[in-house]
């Protein structure tokens, strides 16, 4: 315990007091990357990002790069599968590949005496998947029983059908796991030509934090993503154009329906970016503090839990929200939510509300500085949006310097109760 508390003391003095501006971005030959360098645990962690993602699968073939990076870890030239777990829980390596909407990323430990092995291990994984015939069979059989699980859950299920049709314009109604017949049009080549077009050095990110010297990681990182495809597929991401507006109801024969709501929202780069996460955190995002929980669950007890967030994509992005509730009281809740919206709209947040969400957001960023995982994490993340290498300096600044009018201008502009669109699955009944 008393090392524990050693090392987070010894973190937290070092990213409270220099704001994180000590990393050093660090070029091979082949590729640049962002590290910094501690040595109070032997361990160094590794985070990667690749811009693509699931809304790049070639239509018909959804769900082809979630296929691919669940497959990757299956069988490499040199390992089988059973032989890559056993030498991952050998070596103290934990290795893990996923596909979002927007990107496929990753992430990569190793206990610092094993730094060799663990650099192998991700070389073979990254750059020499074999996708055997029998290594896909076993994944697509897992993903065909993940898909029947999915549409038994009612939040799954509200999420996937919300997606097909807000984004119904946009390739971000491409699900990341594709469906039964999309899956089954996927062959091998279809992998290997997606491997290496989405494993490419232009679009890449890394970020890393551990015990382990500038010259060593240069090394590995070359050996590792120095191998990458220069050929390039550039990712082809569109503004959310059309959104839908309204309601609309998939009947589900269930005691109490899932609703999915969404609004427009902003780019990460937008200026208003901060201004639109304070605002959220006072009308959905802050818990038992927020507006909508307020009022809707604490004053009328309609339902368990409401929430809303942005997400915000580097072309564009949007806000969400969701809640379940009975079945009689679905269409009295949208009204408050509405009401809620309108109220942000046209009065706008206060002084008091201002200042808690500030506090909040410049609270929790250190959150990000609690190991060498989150903190890879975080370099990765900054260079894949562009934020600058000044952002650990310049965020809490940012933060401070938002005036209560300007966001109250903002809110303003963007927040339109007639621009809500709430997705209804369930059997809600209908007004009196």
């Amino acid at each position: 315990m008393k090392i524990f508390i050693y090392i987070l003391s010894f973190i937290f003095l070092i990213f409270n007091e220099s704001k994180s501006i000590d990393f050093s971005e660090l070029k091979t030959k082949n590729t640049s990357f962002w590290f910094i360098k501690d040595n109070s645990i032997p361990i160094i962690s590794l985070s990667f990002s690749l811009r693509g993602g699931s809304s790049q699968d070639p239509d018909g073939k959804e769900g082809l790069s979630y296929l691919m990076t669940s497959t990757m870890d299956e069988g490499t030239s040199k390992f089988n599968g059973i032989q890559l777990r056993q030498f991952k829980k050998l070596n103290g390596i934990k290795l893990n590949i996923s596909t979002q909407k927007n990107k496929i990323e990753g992430s990569f430990q190793v206990i610092s005496s094993q730094v060799e092995q663990g650099f192998e291990l991700l070389d073979q994984v990254l750059n020499f998947p074999k996708f055997d015939k029998s290594d896909l069979e076993k994944v697509l059989k897992q993903m065909e029983a993940s898909l029947k699980i999915d549409q038994s859950d009612l939040s799954t299920l509200s999420n996937n059908k919300f997606n097909d049709i807000f984004f119904k314009n946009n390739n971000f109604s491409k699900r990341i796991k594709g469906t039964q017949k999309t899956l089954n049009n996927i062959t091998k080549d279809d992998l290997i030509k997606h491997h290496k077009n989405s494993f490419n050095k232009k679009e890449l990110h890394i970020g890393v934090s551990g015990d382990i010297s500038e010259k060593s990681i240069k090394k590995y990182i070359e050996k590792v993503f120095g191998k990458f495809s220069i050929e390039n597929v550039k990712p082809n991401f569109e503004k959310f154009t059309d959104l839908p507006r309204g309601q609309k109801v998939i009947e589900l024969d269930t005691p109490q329906s899932s609703v999915v709501f969404g609004h427009p929202g902003l780019s990460r780069s937008d200026k208003d970016y901060f201004s639109l996460r304070l605002a959220n955190y006072i009308l959905g995002g802050g818990g038992f503090q927020s507006r909508l929980y307020k009022q809707i669950r604490e004053k009328k007890g309609l339902v368990y839990s409401i929430y809303s967030y942005p997400i915000s994509y580097k072309h564009d992005g949007f806000m969400m929200g969701g809640f379940q509730t009975r079945n009689n009281s679905v269409f009295d809740t949208i009204d408050r939510v509405k009401d809620e919206w309108s109220k942000m709209s046209k009065q706008g947040i206060t002084k008091k509300e201002l200042d808690e969400a500030k506090a909040y957001y410049k609270g929790s960023f250190t959150r990000n500085f609690t190991s060498t995982v989150s903190i890879a994490n975080l370099l990765n993340i900054v260079q894949f949006y562009d934020l600058g290498k000044d952002y650990f300096s310049e965020r809490d600044k940012i933060i401070e310097n938002l005036k209560l009018e300007d966001i109250n201008n903002m809110i303003k502009k963007k927040f339109n109760k007639d621009n809500l669109f709430f997705l209804i699955v369930g059997s809600p009944e209908k007004k009196r």
